[in-house]
């Protein structure tokens, strides 16, 4: 379908090579794009390093090849430094939401940056950069960047920078932001840069600044008529808290353009600041067009903004014109190279069979040590036979670990169980972080909270503990599929966290949130019990998704189509964990314990026209939708066969190409 991550790339792909090459194989086939070493940043101590300054530390200096350093979810307290001398660094994350880098410094415009880049070509995709100085109360307001960007040719998809003023220094050099999301409330993109902000997220928090307080979005900084900087804003969303300016003239000949980009209501009418250069006007170059929303509204702009010609127009959102057209090509491939799944060799058959068997009997006695075999960069089905057993081990299978396909004899013998608890990323049972894994007739449970283990609370020597995050399974890897599984905890049992994921006739119980996160998910024929067990009183009413799409272009959801609801807890079918958030029954037979509003909007009320919740042809005492919120969708045909899988996930045919024994 039109805005899926697969298609999306395709299409950039097709529309850069057109400028630039023939085909998209031309792509992949990059030198450039060969990833020769990764590096693992674990703050737990399960990978190369535990803070990501000693892994940049690491890569040798004036490196020529590409490094790949995968920070795992977690918070870093640290700053963080690409020196000149370490180009070609991919600093990836496990989602904006899951990995942050932090700190807390202010004063300085420079050296209070949490993250500083003053390396050229490098690559940073799902992370948060945050600097927390002025977000602490009591902090004088005062310069506190969360990232400066320093150096020529540095691209950035689905990142977040939060800061409150000069959130993001785009000081020089040729940038591109894809899918990011900034926030910050004065001058809070600011600089000399010449970027390329394109489907990005613009928060603007000007409610921080106290009553009476006016924001400013953009502070860029041209020197003169001939400086090739700026900064160009294409089909972006600005929204938050205002009164705000589109920006601010930091220099007196500064270029921001605002391209196809939606406004909240926040915009103040005369959209643009000539700050410290007033009567020089004429050489500002602060422009809009084609914009929507009530923000977006020009008649009361100042008298000075550019009315840009078709020429000017095209000449400012021409990546040629910006030189990035080389580089962007050399990310995007990087990207897919890293984000799209290929097909594993060897078609459906498997190259070997491990078996698992705690009782001796096998190659290996855990999973995770059988996982911990199989070879980096594997690309052949290989098959972990897992005898019958309660398994109980964290288990983890690396990026670098994919085409896998975990059997079990039955889920209600073969079980992975374990009891961490409190943070959703440390909490995990299993975690999938690789491409193409299968699993088929497993139990993973978290059985921190798992309400039919609560009679062992009934002694006195025992208190019933707080219900918390408690994760079952993480899904990270792109075309996952789970046939005949089950996840079963209380609250964040299932964190579908990124990429294709396909479950069929599994079973998935929990609470809260227990079916939630950012992937493009469809379940099938699926059974999700609600029920809180012990908790029940404590928990009041159950959630089953919380979905976090971030922008309407992005690709997650998702989808239940036939299967069954039912449970002991009262429930709401979702409540939006994202700005976008994306979910939709139809053929699904939903029990009497639905809350008749059906849906909440939680963490965005007020923004509910944004949200995709649907039902279709739902039956049961549940699927009564008069009772339901005004601003659950109501979709027609064609919108509902956008959400089949074929449509939904299964667009290049790969669950077909499944090894399914």
């Amino acid at each position: 379908m039109l805005d899926s991550w697969w298609y999306l790339k395709m299409q950039y792909l097709l529309l850069f090579s057109f400028l630039f090459m023939s085909t998209i194989a031309d792509v992949r086939k990059m030198k450039i794009d060969v990833i020769t070493k990764t590096i693992i940043v674990d703050q737990s101590g399960n990978g190369n390093f535990i803070t990501i300054q000693k892994a940049i530390d690491s890569v040798p200096s004036r490196n020529a090849a590409w490094t790949r350093i995968h920070v795992k979810a977690g918070i870093y307290n640290e700053k963080v430094n690409i020196p000149q001398d370490k180009p070609r660094i991919l600093l990836e994350g496990e989602s904006r939401r899951n990995t942050i880098i932090q700190f807390g410094d202010g004063g300085d415009s420079i050296q209070s940056s949490t993250f500083s880049l003053s390396a050229e070509e490098v690559v940073v995709m799902d992370i948060t950069f945050k600097n927390t100085h002025n977000l602490k109360p009591g902090n004088p307001l005062t310069w506190a960047p969360a990232a400066l960007i320093n150096a020529d040719k540095a691209a950035f998809y689905r990142c977040g920078f939060i800061s409150l003023q000069d959130t993001l220094t785009d000081s020089q050099g040729r940038h591109y932001f894809e899918s990011c999301y900034i926030e910050g409330a004065l001058d809070f993109i600011w600089g000399n840069g010449r970027s390329i902000y394109q489907n990005c997220i613009l928060n603007v928090t000007a409610s921080l600044l106290g009553r009476g307080h006016t924001a400013y979005i953009t502070a860029q900084g041209r020197d003169s008529s001939i400086d090739a900087s700026g900064f160009v804003f294409k089909y972006c969303l600005v929204l938050g808290t205002g009164p705000a300016y589109l920006g601010r003239a930091y220099k007196k000949h500064a270029r921001v353009l605002f391209y196809r980009t939606k406004m909240s209501n926040i915009i103040a009418p005369k959209g643009w600041s000539a700050w410290n250069h007033v009567g020089k006007e004429d050489s500002i170059h602060f422009a809009e067009v084609d914009c929507e929303g009530p923000g977006a509204d020009k008649s009361k702009r100042v008298p000075w903004e550019k009315n840009l010609s078709p020429e000017d127009l095209s000449f400012l959102l021409n990546f040629d014109v910006f030189n990035l057209t080389p580089f962007v090509l050399i990310s995007l491939a990087l990207c897919l190279k890293i984000s799209i799944a290929v097909d594993c060799d060897g078609g459906s058959k498997f190259s070997s069979t491990i078996v698992v068997d705690k009782s001796g009997h096998g190659q290996f006695q855990t999973v995770q040590s059988a996982i911990n075999s199989i070879p980096p960069n594997n690309n052949r089905w290989i098959k972990l036979q897992i005898k019958p057993g309660v398994y109980k081990e964290k288990v983890n299978i690396s990026r670098d670990k994919p085409c896998i396909f975990l059997e079990g004899q039955d889920p209600s013998v073969t079980i992975i169980t374990f009891d961490a608890h409190e943070r959703t990323d440390l909490s995990t049972t299993f975690t999938f972080a690789a491409d193409n894994i299968v699993a088929k007739g497993i139990t993973f449970k978290n059985s921190f909270n798992h309400p039919w283990l609560l009679k062992r609370l009934s002694s006195n020597e025992v208190s019933v503990p707080g219900v918390t995050q408690a994760v079952a399974a993480r899904i990270l890897g792109d075309k996952s599929a789970f046939f005949g599984c089950r996840f079963l905890g209380l609250q964040d049992t299932l964190w579908s966290a990124r990429g294709r994921h396909y479950f069929s006739s599994c079973y998935i119980e929990g609470g809260v949130d227990f079916i939630f996160g950012n992937g493009q998910s469809f379940f099938e024929d699926c059974s999700i019990n609600v029920t809180g067990g012990a908790f029940e009183s404590q928990i009041g009413k159950g959630y089953i998704t919380a979905q976090g799409r971030e922008s309407p272009k992005d690709p997650s959801g998702f989808v239940f189509k036939r299967g069954r609801i039912f449970g002991t807890l009262k429930h709401y079918l979702g409540r939006a964990w994202g700005p976008y958030a994306r979910v939709i029954f139809h053929h699904t037979t939903l029990a009497s314990e639905v809350v008749p509003l059906g849906w909440f909007a939680w963490l965005y009320p007020g923004k509910e026209q944004n949200f995709m919740y649907a039902e279709v042809n739902c039956q049961g005492p549940g699927s009564d939708t008069s009772g339901r919120v005004p601003w659950e969708k109501k979709l027609n045909l064609s919108q509902v066969q956008q959400f089949s899988r074929s449509s939904f996930i299964d667009h290049d045919g790969w669950i077909g190409k499944l090894p399914l024994s």
